[in-house]
């Protein structure tokens, strides 16, 4: 604090303090056309907040601890996960109740609520470090601790000079980093764009346009096909003879339906069961105590365009099924479902675990020829099948999901196999550039919040403005 301050003061003394409750949510009178704004953590994104996102009615106000707190409180986030990193202070500018996971402090007399919160900012890591109560599953602030906080009081004159100073400096920030956001923004849509022309057939020269030019020969994807479809035909055929059997193999269904207007000259349409063996996994039985105890991959571990294998958890899995369920390099993944923007989400498994399986909420599919790239394939289901997987999912009350028989019959627009691996490479190299510009606006960011508490700490070290 500054050495000439006006005066050291806790902030249990700073003003009024305010507490939240809910009122009950089962009684839609306190909450059906409510009007009476209802602040919970999830408003606290903003230094001035003029609404929210919940809204509770007189009736509410009237029968429950959701008491009215005056514009201008300083309203302070005390029990959520945010708080692990964050310590959310926002001004109310209208009245408002609070849920009970906010306190808020109307100022007293002589003490500015800008002041205030901006003085709150700028001791968010002391607050975080010291007031979090330990042993908790949900972050939380002891209010006693809290309450106990030295804050400078300095005269209303250098508050306002302070205020003044801090607005101008921290909105030239905000902009920068509004700016450096919307850079973020458009490098996300470019990725997108870039993986729709990839499997549009936009993203490079087709084989066929290369082959026009070079007078040469090239396979085009209605005979790379063929060639699955044999190739799926005799591993049929001598698992068939293997396991002493002799089911009829079935040729794989063309998809019934499929606009070929649009196909790229060289380029095929298929269905994922003709290039692939399409499989569920293990589903969870408490029953089962005997067998391998091995990791397997869940829905939250296949993300899209991605796997998070930072917390794999182990399964029982009956000995006889382990190999049948075992991933190998190359399987194409992808979730059954759960939220419905998780259909068919998935990626490319390349044996970062030696031994996994997967449960049955997670399809794979195996392709038939090592000249079909599972990166194509993946990229294929995440961009122009995702849409196929929304029409084609079934939704319950919670739950949305996604068939293996629908799986099986996902048309892809299949290139030839050497385009396949130029699109990539293109993909790549694109995808180079914009991690580049990624990592310096991610820098840049990071480097505009450390400027943030720097600022905040000049001010209340009263080093921002003259003191007089």
């Amino acid at each position: 604090m500054s050495s000439f301050a006006d005066e050291i003061i806790h902030l249990r003394n700073a003003g009024t303090w305010s507490g939240g409750g809910t009122p009950s949510k089962a009684n839609a009178d306190f909450w059906d056309n409510g009007d009476i704004p209802w602040v919970s953590p999830k408003d606290m994104k903003t230094f001035e907040l003029h609404d929210s996102q919940d809204k509770i009615t007189a009736k509410a106000f009237e029968a429950s601890p959701a008491k009215l707190v005056p514009a201008g409180s300083v309203l302070m986030v005390v029990r959520s996960g945010i708080l692990a990193h964050t310590f959310p202070v926002a001004i109310a500018r209208r009245p408002v109740t609070l849920n009970q996971d906010m306190k808020a402090i109307t100022p007293k007399a002589g003490l500015s609520s800008e002041f205030l919160a901006y003085q709150l900012r700028a001791q968010a890591s002391r607050i975080l470090n010291s007031c979090t109560k330990s042993g908790t599953t949900v972050a939380s602030v002891e209010t006693k601790q809290l309450q106990a906080l030295p804050i400078w009081v300095p005269s209303t004159e250098l508050q306002s000079k302070i205020v003044e100073e801090l607005d101008k400096q921290l909105s030239r920030l905000g902009a920068t980093v509004i700016t450096l956001q919307g850079i973020q923004a458009k490098l996300k849509q470019a990725r997108a764009s870039i993986l729709k022309a990839a499997v549009e057939g936009r993203l490079v020269e087709t084989e066929a346009e290369l082959a026009r030019r070079n007078a040469t020969d090239y396979e085009n994807a209605e005979a790379l096909l063929q060639r699955s479809l044999a190739e799926k035909k005799r591993l049929f055929q001598e698992a068939q003879l293997q396991a002493g059997r002799r089911k009829t193999w079935k040729e794989p269904s063309r998809p019934e339906c499929h606009d070929t207007s649009s196909k790229p000259e060289g380029w095929t349409i298929t269905s994922m069961e003709q290039i692939a063996d399409v499989s569920g996994g293990l589903a969870k039985d408490s029953k089962i105590t005997s067998g391998e105890s091995i990791p397997y991959l869940r829905v939250a571990n296949v993300q899209r365009g991605k796997l998070d294998l930072e917390h794999i958890k182990t399964i029982i899995c009956p000995s006889e099924k382990v190999y049948g369920l075992l991933l190998k390099k190359g399987d194409v993944l992808l979730n059954e479902g759960g939220d419905r923007d998780k259909l068919g989400r998935g990626w490319v498994w390349n044996g970062e675990i030696r031994r996994c399986i997967h449960q049955n909420h997670v399809f794979k599919a195996r392709l038939a020829l090592p000249a079909i790239q599972p990166r194509f394939i993946s990229l294929y289901c995440n961009t122009l099948g995702e849409s196929y997987f929304q029409n084609e999912g079934k939704q319950t009350t919670n739950l949305a999901s996604i068939s293996l028989s629908k799986v099986r019959a996902l048309p892809i627009s299949l290139p030839p196999a050497s385009e396949q691996l130029r699109i990539l490479e293109e993909i790549d190299r694109r995808f180079s550039v914009l991690d580049q510009v990624e990592a310096t606006i991610t820098t840049s960011l990071a480097r505009c919040g450390k400027l943030r508490q720097a600022i905040l700490k000049r001010a209340f070290a009263g080093r921002l403005v003259p003191a007089s």
